[in-house]
């Protein structure tokens, strides 16, 4: 059964029951008040006219006679102001049988149906010496019989029309409560379907429905989320798996060829020796992109202790380190770092600096100065590595530190590059609890930042 259906069915049937029986119990309750009133004014009626009889009988002394009877009847009848509308005193021969049996100053009440009328006959025993008589009294409870009957036909056409009216507020509420639920049911099967990105907008008052929607929305947001950065890291590890693939296609293919040529062909020593270092030089390209690749798995899957390093300490081994790279790509560079500690390892933050020096010397032209710095902001210090050179497409920034990612491909293919570099500097950048930054203008020039925490100097 639906939840509508069942919330109606039961809030219905509570309101019926509750109409229904209280209702009935407060008309009940009118009736009975109104006939016995009725009764209690008749009851007091037949003992005035008992007591009535008892005097005017003990006055007489002996049997009464007919007439006198009669006069006592109309004098009583005359006092009781229609309460009693047929009053009759009858003596033991000609009241029924089963009044005999009465105790003196008793009287016995009954309701009879005379046509379509209710009338209450009561009969009360007077002893009068030897003799006893009977007051007979009729009083007619037709008009209360009526006003019972009026107001059981009023409280139908009340407990109807209440019936009714709440059966239509009741299904207008229960369609107000179930529709929000019914189209946050409609969102579910469409997200089972896949359309992760289904919203639903529900506007109402009521906070649990309101709050239910929205939070059903914020899965919905988180859901999608979740499957485009799915379907996003599925598309990175197919674009891995085809820049990879190619990236060893290109040495292998080189070294299959020139094996071939030195098994297969009477080469002279010199076209050995070419063929044999290009073999050596494609095995080395071969061999360091396999070490990167290890680096990179490393970075990503290790937990670093990070330590207190003064930079001038690492200003002296990047200059060291960079001094023959420098040479090798004939571009000037820079190293001034100003005597700060900073919380880092100095071993991956060496390989860091390495990396974005290696990638600003590739972007460079001859000659021209690559700038390595660093800033201080509040309580962080901000390392810069900054060229010259060629710049970097605005759109083409997210994708830098993707493994095998190249802008200029030809040129980073030339240089010995596998696009590695960047994706390596950003594990570690991470491992420092940090993100580089880059600022890039086509043709000026790229500079690359990362912030690093201040660390505690050393005594």
């Amino acid at each position: 059964m639906k939840l509508s259906l069942k919330f109606f069915c039961v809030a219905y049937i509570i309101v019926l029951l509750s109409t229904g029986i209280g209702g009935f119990f407060m008309i009940n309750n009118i009736n009975n008040t109104l006939f016995n009133a009725q009764t209690e004014k008749v009851n007091t009626a037949i003992n005035y006219a008992a007591n009535s009889f008892t005097a005017f009988s003990d006055v007489s002394f002996g049997e009464m006679e007919k007439d006198q009877i009669k006069s006592i009847k109309n004098q009583i009848k005359s006092a009781l102001n229609g309460t009693v509308y047929e009053l009759n005193i009858l003596d033991s021969n000609t009241i029924e049988k089963e009044y005999l049996t009465l105790k003196d100053n008793s009287y016995k009440s009954s309701f009879l149906k005379q046509e379509n009328k209710i009338i209450m006959k009561s009969v009360c025993k007077i002893g009068n010496g030897n003799n006893s008589y009977f007051i007979v009294a009729l009083s007619d409870f037709t008009d209360i019989k009526n006003q019972c009957d009026l107001f059981l036909r009023l409280y139908g056409i009340v407990v109807f029309a209440i019936s009714a009216i709440s059966g239509f507020l009741l299904f207008c509420l229960t369609k107000k409560i179930t529709t929000p639920l019914q189209k946050l049911t409609k969102a579910t099967d469409e997200i089972a379907l896949g359309n992760f990105g289904e919203r639903v907008n529900i506007k109402t008052s009521d906070y649990e429905i309101k709050n239910l929607s929205e939070s059903f929305n914020s899965m919905s947001l988180a859901i999608e989320q979740k499957i485009t950065e799915i379907q996003e890291e599925t598309k990175k590890r197919d674009v891995f798996v085809s820049d990879f693939t190619h990236e060893l296609k290109t040495p292998m293919t080189s070294i299959i060829g020139y094996s071939q040529m030195l098994s297969s062909y009477a080469l002279s020593d010199d076209e050995k020796r070419k063929a044999a270092n290009a073999i050596n030089n494609e095995a080395k390209r071969l061999e360091k992109l396999s070490l990167q690749l290890l680096d990179l798995y490393v970075y990503k899957n290790e937990n670093i202790e990070l330590e207190n390093i003064n930079l001038l300490e690492i200003e002296d081994k990047l200059n060291a380190t960079l001094k023959f790279l420098a040479i090798k790509y004939d571009v000037l560079y820079s190293v001034k770092f100003s005597e700060q500690t900073v919380l880092a390892n100095s071993v991956l933050l060496l390989s860091l600096l390495y990396n974005l020096a290696d990638n600003a010397f590739k972007a460079s032209n001859p000659k021209s100065m690559v700038e390595i710095y660093s800033e201080i902001k509040n309580d962080d210090i901000i390392i810069c590595v900054k060229d010259l050179g060629k710049g970097i497409s605005k759109e083409n920034i997210k994708y830098l530190t993707e493994p095998f990612y190249r802008e200029d491909k030809s040129r980073s293919r030339k240089l010995g590059g596998a696009g590695l570099g960047l994706s390596l500097c950003k594990e570690i950048a991470l491992l420092h609890d940090t993100n580089l930054n880059f600022e890039t203008e086509k043709d000026k020039g790229t500079t690359v930042s990362f912030l690093l925490k201040r660390g505690l100097k050393n005594e």
